[in-house]
């Protein structure tokens, strides 16, 4: 039966029986060469459905196309056989091409004179040229030495600077070239007068996000670094730096800054579901401008079955508004999952900076009194915490990316003699990579660690205790369900945390993929290790607002259920 349903898909379906694309066969040439010949031939882009008389055309024209294309790397005398086949209602073009000898640099002479060329970044310039006496001529290469000379010479405030000499001769006879570049860099600008124009904030704060100055020497790169640092700041909507060339004066360069601030208040509102907590109602509120000394407070307030909270942060910019700030904050989380019950006050004092290296440092004091059940005992355990948090995430897009990772580490600590009802020192790593695969898949690497030393496990709040399972834990299990045992057999929580997941995820189409994972660990304390296993299978959707996943997984220990639905959204690292 398979086999006549075969048949017939073959007897109904044309696009088995005919040809859907074009076949266009280039031999001979190095991968360089291919892709350069590829890019230049406009029979790339045509169809099956293109005219015969038009695929002709371009087909006769090509040779010109291929000997451009390769002309651009240094082969100046290829030789072409090609042969047009039209066949099955499309076409096939075949070309067979030797690239001939190369065309080799004999001399390359760039000189920088004027001011600039004394500068060591100038010199290194020079040292560093992207083609070097024997190597293949490669016009692409030529034609970046000048225009890294033009950028160069702007980064540094060389305005007037100029091409003088721009030869390039070839001899392809004799498959020689000679290159001479000469740049007459002229005198160095500086800035002039910087003018700023908005009313909203004191011009002394505002002064902090530019790093330019009057007379320090003109530099592209630092206008836009002050345009960044502006443009990524919460307080304009409308950044424009113009350097004001037509009023140059005795080589100064003026510079208006005009800002448009963002309104002053802002406020969301969501509600949605997580596999972890359920259903979330959430509500936000931002005050981008307490003072004119860009004073912020945020409110924000989140409600579910499981886990709730309610935070107030007072954000304070320090001496570089755009990496440091101060932060104080009071906050209120009630969380009850089915192992424990937790509510906790809490007010912190937080220093952040972010270093050039884009790490995120953060250093903080937090004093917490939590009231907590756990195993049917209920306590209230009063913490001054003093720690440190590490961050740090690169990708290579934003929606679905196919490389980068994410760091999260914390240290924290807390003593009896200091306000402490216990005494630990505990310190996490959440860390996940992302690597591309072939066939546009991916493989996705997550590891959960954590560590505490402590004088009395029993009376370390269930906030600081770790424990496994969940969507972003081990899947197959529920949220925070995992985690060493009393004598009664009911989960308490513990001082170790170990949990690796490994993902495969295969995308179908630009929207769809299918992932198949596999997640195991468990928390736990020094005399009780026991690992569990999560494995399954899930679907991916690249939706209008954000990556879904969907997953079903099975756990290792069938008390825990047969299978679980996870369901998550938002963009991986």
């Amino acid at each position: 039966m398979h086999h006549i349903k075969f048949v017939l898909l073959i007897l109904l379906s044309p696009t088995l029986v005919y040809a859907s694309d074009p076949v266009l066969q280039i031999k001979g040439l190095n991968d360089e060469q291919r892709q350069n010949v590829r890019g230049f031939l406009t029979l790339t882009q045509e169809a099956c459905n293109t005219p015969k008389w038009r695929i002709q055309k371009l087909f006769e024209h090509s040779d010109q196309e291929i000997k451009k294309a390769l002309r651009a790397l240094g082969y100046y005398a290829p030789t072409i056989e090609k042969k047009l086949i039209f066949a099955n209602n499309c076409w096939q073009a075949d070309f067979s091409i030797d690239s001939g000898l190369p065309v080799r640099v004999e001399s390359i002479r760039v000189r920088i004179e004027g001011e600039a060329g004394k500068m060591p970044v100038f010199q290194k310039f020079l040292t560093n040229l992207p083609i070097k006496k024997g190597d293949i001529l490669n016009h692409g290469k030529y034609e970046k030495i000048k225009s890294d000379l033009n950028s160069l010479a702007l980064e540094y405030g060389y305005l007037n600077h100029k091409l003088t000499t721009k030869i390039l001769r070839v001899d392809p006879k004799k498959h020689r070239a000679d290159i001479e570049l000469v740049m007459n860099s002229g005198r160095r600008h500086y800035f002039g007068t910087i003018t700023i124009k908005q009313d909203v904030l004191d011009p002394e704060f505002v002064n902090r996000f530019i790093p330019i100055e009057a007379g320090h020497p003109y530099s592209s790169k630092k206008l836009a670094q002050t345009y960044n640092s502006l443009a990524e700041s919460i307080y304009f909507t409308h950044v424009d730096v113009q350097p004001e060339m037509d009023d140059i004066e005795n080589l100064h360069v003026p510079v208006a800054i005009t800002l448009v601030p963002s309104k002053k208040h802002d406020y969301t509102v969501g509600i949605g579901y997580d596999t972890n907590i359920g259903p979330i109602a959430s509500a936000g509120y931002q005050n981008r401008r307490l003072n004119r000394k860009g004073h912020r407070l945020n409110l924000s307030l989140n409600i579910s079955p499981i886990l709730s909270s309610a935070e107030a942060r007072y954000v304070i910019p320090f001496i570089r508004p755009r990496t440091d700030s101060v932060t104080v904050g009071v906050g209120y989380k009630y969380e009850n999952p089915s192992t424990f019950k937790a509510r906790t006050a809490k007010l912190s004092l937080q220093y952040l900076h972010v270093y050039k290296s884009q790490w995120q440092q953060t250093l903080f004091v937090n004093l917490s009194r939590e009231n907590f059940t756990v195993s049917d005992v209920t306590q209230t355990t009063t913490l001054l915490v003093p720690g440190a948090h590490w961050f740090r995430s690169h990708k290579n897009d934003l929606v679905r990316p196919t490389s980068g990772y994410r760091l999260d580490l914390s240290l924290s600590t807390a003593a009896k003699p200091l306000l402490s009802d216990v005494s630990f020192i505990q310190t996490s790593l959440n860390a996940q990579a992302i690597a591309p695969l072939p066939w546009s898949a991916r493989v996705i690497g997550r590891v959960n660690l954590g560590a505490t030393l402590t004088t009395d496990l029993n009376r370390l709040p269930a906030s600081y205790r770790f424990y496994a399972g969940g969507t972003d834990s081990i899947r197959g299990y529920g949220y925070k369900k995992l985690g060493p045992t009393d004598g009664n057999g009911k989960i308490v929580g513990g001082k170790y945390l170990s949990v690796a997941s490994l993902e495969y995820e295969q995308f179908i189409n630009d929207h769809w993929g299918v992932a198949a994972f596999i997640d195991g660990g468990n928390a736990f304390n020094s005399n009780s290790i026991r690992i569990e296993y999560g494995t399954g299978l899930g679907v991916r959707w690249i939706s209008p607002i954000g990556p879904v996943r969907l997953d079903f997984a099975i756990p290792s220990n069938h008390s825990a259920g047969s299978f679980r639905i996870h369901f998550s959204a938002g963009a991986r690292l």
